[in-house]
């Protein structure tokens, strides 16, 4: 069955709800800048400002480490912190976003692997494993050049992580697909549910159906995640599951590092559900030719466009610069 993989090749990760309340365009954008200027103690004391914009919801690009070291600390420091703080604390949802950050940065560096695992206490270690080999995987899912163009899609919010994770466990009941798998496919497919795309053809919906294939799982609403994810787990018993989960996901995408990718987050799901948590805050990342941008809720294009254009109307979608 053929799927978009918008957030895996966003992450280049993947898509549902709908956003409440006014939504905010790409021209209501705050151009004043927040700085964040640091020192460091040396023989000559030096001082970097770090620019970010505002996103229209007030919300920040994460500060990305340019270092081995800094990134390596970083990792350790929001693993420890996100096992540890209450997920309704306001500062979890911005964890989980540097966390995200973090992770796409490691994996263009894998170079820092060795020594991030050297400096993660044992308790942390199989999951920050298990974020790598995900990575990894995934960038053996895109081929070729990056994209020119930012996508016509619109982003919304997901459903909660307990009303999912009940509609996980829900359709694991009727099929035996553990729901670690729902989570990681619909994470991988969509950010569980955040992406929609504007297009009418090809995949649809949180779990990313082709309308042909949908009709032969389901004759409910194929953008709707109340009939999305049991339809999936349907289609994955088809193909094989729960006993062969690997040719089950092959149905579901014909390409191993997709099964590879999707197996890794579902064993870190499965072993550390917190993971889950934090990857439901994580936000839709895309990786253009012109960088790493962050589409957060409430961007809508309804014709894709360069992203460089895309750039200059909403520079908060780009990491920070350093000066």
């Amino acid at each position: 069955m053929k799927r978009g993989l918008a957030s895996l090749l966003v992450p280049a990760i993947v898509a549902g709800a709908c956003a409440t309340g006014a939504r905010p365009e790409l021209t209501d954008i705050a151009l004043a800048p927040s700085t964040t200027t640091t020192e460091s103690a040396a023989a000559t004391t030096t001082t970097t400002t770090i620019t970010r914009f505002p996103s229209p919801s007030g919300r920040l690009y994460p500060i990305v480490p340019d270092s081995m070291a800094a990134t390596t600390s970083r990792i350790v420091e929001v693993e420890s912190l996100i096992h540890t703080i209450e997920t309704a604390d306001e500062a979890f949802a911005d964890l989980a976003h540097e966390q995200q950050v973090l992770y796409r940065s490691i994996g263009r560096h894998p170079d820092w692997i060795g020594p991030l695992l050297a400096r993660t206490p044992d308790e942390y270690v199989a999951i920050v494993e298990g974020h790598i080999a995900a990575r990894q995987a995934i960038a053996d899912i895109g081929s070729g050049a990056a994209p020119l163009n930012v996508p016509a899609w619109e982003i919304i919010e997901p459903l909660p992580a307990d009303q999912l994770r009940a509609l996980y466990e829900s359709a694991e009941a009727d099929s035996g697909i553990h729901w670690s798998f729902l989570a990681a496919i619909n994470l991988l497919e969509t950010g569980y549910g955040r992406i929609d795309g504007l297009s009418t053809a090809g995949a649809q919906g949180p779990m990313q159906f082709l309308p042909t294939t949908w009709e032969e799982v389901s004759d409910g609403d194929i953008d709707d995640a109340h009939d999305a994810i049991p339809a999936a787990a349907r289609y994955l018993v088809r193909r094989g599951g729960p006993d062969d989960m690997h040719n089950a996901l092959l149905g579901y995408n014909n390409s191993i590092a997709y099964v590879a990718a999707v197996t890794h987050y579902a064993n870190l799901f499965r072993d550390d559900p917190r993971s889950f948590l934090a990857t439901h805050a994580w936000e839709i990342h895309y990786s253009s030719a012109a960088g790493d941008l962050w589409f957060p809720v409430g961007y809508r294009r309804e014709e894709s466009i360069p992203a460089v254009e895309h750039m200059v109307e909403a520079p908060w979608s780009a990491p920070p610069l350093a000066s």
